[in-house]
């Protein structure tokens, strides 16, 4: 497939050209995989120039396959060849890939099998990129930004695309935003001041970070994830919730997730805590479906986590399920179903099979191994 690199699409949304990637010399020898581990910040390119379309197809669905399921929209489509290129600053990773049109498909089994609780936000730099079934107007366009909760299920479709990735855990990101488990799908306009903002920082990022240390890693994580956060909250759309409103919601929210083991997390402690009466506790909940339905969301969150998590796998399901006030066994096995399509059994079986095939990749691991990891 022949188009600019992802290079061409950085620089036309650059606010300087003070930076440049060199772009790979095409008459070396292909390498489809290259990791680059030196003083400064890990790198891995993945690239299918000179691969036949069907090695190439089988390259990209075996990489993005463990985030997604992936289908082409024209398969068979002898045009196939990816590009993909990424940088891991420790707690976050900003790849950039390009390829043909496709959907993905992130179900809730594969939600419960991977337990990956973060966040990304992705930059559309060519084509565009929106749910499957929503309106043109839900979709992302060139210099726009579309926001995808890797905890939630999602079916989006994609033109030929290139794209800049932001993939953030959401524990680093959610203290940031407001309604944090709102923006799954959310489409920002490329013509919002924070957007063009962010976007100019990542497409900044992406051509310094080949010259950066350790240091400058480390330094940058926190200023990226503050400006991502003002990026997604400014499309917050004041018809949901009041800014204080949100504010308090927001503080309400944390009490519980620091208290989500206690017995004594009730609706009335949690008004009388702060100083709000229960018709008001309950309204602020309303969007989350309840106060009762959002802490037991949660509470079924953490149990999932501990399922999936293999130094706990001594703990028995009822153990693991009784810290978080679920007594009864049935209750338990049907809200965990509701919510994730799987029984706890089942979830936690399919839990130590994406371990065991994310193990003995050594020198192969990519950008989605590394997503993976994040914690």
């Amino acid at each position: 497939m022949s188009r600019p690199g992802i290079n061409a699409y950085c620089e036309r949304f650059a606010d300087c050209g003070a930076w440049r990637v060199a772009a790979a010399d095409s008459s070396q020898s292909v390498v489809p995989q290259r990791q680059f581990v030196d003083a400064g910040v890990r790198r891995c390119v993945l690239d299918t120039v000179g691969l036949a379309p069907r090695q190439a197809v089988a390259l990209w669905q075996e990489n993005i396959g463990l985030l997604y399921d992936v289908r082409l929209r024209n398969a068979g489509d002898e045009r196939f060849h990816f590009h993909a290129d990424a940088f891991h600053f420790g707690e976050i990773v900003l790849t950039s890939y390009g390829c043909i049109a496709q959907s993905f498909d992130r179900s809730r089994a594969r939600i419960g099998r991977d337990g990956l609780d973060h966040i990304t936000v992705q930059v559309c730099l060519r084509g565009s990129h929106g749910r499957r079934d929503g309106a043109s107007n839900e979709k992302a366009s060139s210099g726009d930004l579309i926001v995808a909760d890797l905890a939630q299920a999602q079916s989006t479709g994609t033109s030929d695309f290139d794209s800049l990735n932001l993939t953030m855990p959401r524990r680093l990101l959610a203290p940031f935003l407001k309604a944090p488990d709102e923006h799954n799908m959310r489409v920002i306009s490329g013509n919002a001041p924070l957007a063009a903002l962010l976007r100019g920082h990542l497409v900044g990022l992406y051509g310094a970070a080949p010259a950066m240390s350790h240091q400058d890693a480390e330094a940058v994580i926190g200023p990226t994830l503050e400006l991502a956060a003002a990026a997604v909250n400014s499309a917050v759309a004041e018809e949901n919730a009041a800014s204080v409103h949100l504010a308090l919601t927001g503080e309400i929210r944390r009490h519980i997730d620091a208290h989500i083991r206690s017995r004594h997390l009730t609706a009335e402690a949690i008004a009388a805590m702060f100083g709000i009466s229960m018709r008001k506790l309950y309204y602020l909940f309303e969007p989350h479906g309840g106060l009762s339905r959002y802490i037991q969301e949660e509470r079924l969150r953490r149990c999932r986590a501990e399922l999936a998590d293999p130094g706990r796998r001594h703990e028995s399901i009822a153990e693991i399920a009784g810290r978080y006030g679920f007594g009864h066994r049935k209750s338990f096995v049907r809200a965990f179903r509701r919510s994730f399509d799987m029984t706890p059994r089942e979830m936690r079986a399919h839990a130590a099979q994406g371990r065991s095939q994310s193990l003995g990749h050594g020198e192969n691991r990519t950008m989605w191994h590394w997503i993976r990891e994040l914690r």
